[in-house]
């Protein structure tokens, strides 16, 4: 039977382009927001009010899956949607045909729990900084400054494209084998409360729909897809020639779009809500650093002068600098990161990011008030935005270079 695109499909289509364009980030950000709670947890703190503006994406995406089940890795992940538009393009223009058993597939899925648990353990809580380079989600997110990826990312650049010529031949090649936030999300949802099901009896020996389908599940063999591996793309529905396939909300029938609709809103709207608590947080913690910052400023008065002489240095070196505010500039996902730091009686008063053209912006309200409070540059990075963190602080080296007397 020869697949039709429906109009579900154009519709799931035009929603994977819009989050491809508007978040092509979000892959990134769900995954290194899952490293933050994680490491709040290994570390026993639980100050996830102060933390919020790091993973409020993560407050968003894991919910809605747990309940609506994996519709991020079908509608909203740019990085699975790259996967689809691989495979869409290879499979129509150039017609290529492959087939991998289905024993193999099953066996292969596997292999991205074993990602996921070093991941976990070797990267996360070692914090081996050995793989850094080597994500190729990182060097997607940067594929449109390709000089800084080959230079930054080329182990990753290399992955990356593995991955683009196994999604050529297989569909969803990364998210079926290789995809560790995959593999939380095939979990995690299993307890969702949308599922599809499909009655037997009625199917005879057809497996139309596990022949399209794009995670390669076994569908025929089951009457109530309870599948971990299932994104919610509703394809099965869609090519079911004698429509006995369905999706359901405890135990009531639902129109596919309505549920995708549900879906797509509740994500849209916990995402702009979340982002301006965010925001709230997030400047009220920079307000608060300010004001510690002025209480421990020294006044003009000859007591406050004897104890700035006292006061620790700026950076590791033992030297002084002149007052005023100096511009420098660092390199973070991208070149051309550039602050303004003021310098008044040998201590930073302000830090300031002045241009930046990362995707990464919660480093930029909490780096500059952590390096203030610390009166230092060696202060911890903002988890899943270590090389934006990075870079401001290399920035204010630069800064601190110029300043000195």
């Amino acid at each position: 039977m020869k697949y039709k695109i429906s109009k579900l499909q154009i519709f799931r289509h035009i929603i994977q382009i819009a989050f491809f364009v508007l978040l092509p980030s979000l892959y990134f950000l769900a995954f290194s927001q899952l490293k933050t709670i994680y490491i709040m947890i290994l570390k026993g703190n639980y100050n996830f009010i102060q933390a919020f503006p790091q993973i409020f994406v993560a407050v968003v995406i894991f919910p809605i899956t747990i309940y609506f089940g994996r519709f991020f890795c079908g509608w909203f992940c740019a990085f699975g949607s790259f996967n689809d538009f691989l495979y869409m393009i290879s499979s129509k223009v150039f017609r290529t045909k492959f087939k991998i058993t289905k024993r193999l597939d099953v066996g292969l899925k596997y292999f991205k729990y074993v990602v996921l648990v070093f991941v976990i353990c070797v990267i996360w809580t070692k914090g081996n900084t050995l793989f850094d380079s080597t994500s190729p989600w990182d060097a997607f997110a940067l594929i449109t400054d390709f000089p800084s990826v080959i230079s930054d990312y080329f182990i990753g650049f290399v992955l990356l494209g593995l991955i683009t010529v196994g999604a050529i031949y297989i569909e969803r090649f990364f998210c079926r084998y290789l995809c560790p936030l995959g593999a939380f999300f095939a979990i995690t949802s299993k307890l969702r409360r949308i599922k599809v099901v499909k009655p037997t009896e009625k199917c005879g020996k057809c497996r139309v729909c596990t022949n399209n389908c794009a995670m390669g599940i076994n569908l025929y063999k089951t009457e109530q897809v309870s599948s971990g591996e299932c994104i919610n793309c509703f394809k099965c529905i869609e090519v079911c020639p004698r429509a006995n396939t369905k999706v359901i909300i405890k135990d009531e029938n639902i129109d596919p779009v309505y549920a995708s609709s549900m879906a797509i809103v509740a994500f849209v709207g916990f995402y702009v809500v979340s982002s301006g608590i965010g925001n709230i947080i997030s400047k009220n913690n920079a307000d608060l650093g300010n004001r510690t910052s002025n209480s421990k400023a020294p006044s003009t008065s000859s007591s406050n002068a004897t104890t700035n002489k006292s006061a620790p240095p700026v950076s590791s070196f033992n030297s002084k600098y002149k007052d005023g505010t100096y511009t420098g500039s660092g390199t973070g996902f991208r070149p051309n990161l550039t602050v303004a730091v003021s310098i008044r009686n040998d201590r930073i008063t302000k830090v300031e990011v002045v241009s930046i053209n990362d995707n990464e912006q919660q480093p930029v309200s909490i780096v500059p008030q952590e390096i203030i409070q610390a009166q230092s540059t060696n202060v911890d990075a903002v988890s899943g935005a270590t090389r934006t963190s990075n870079g401001i602080m290399n920035a204010v080296d630069d800064a601190l270079s110029k300043a000195m007397a």
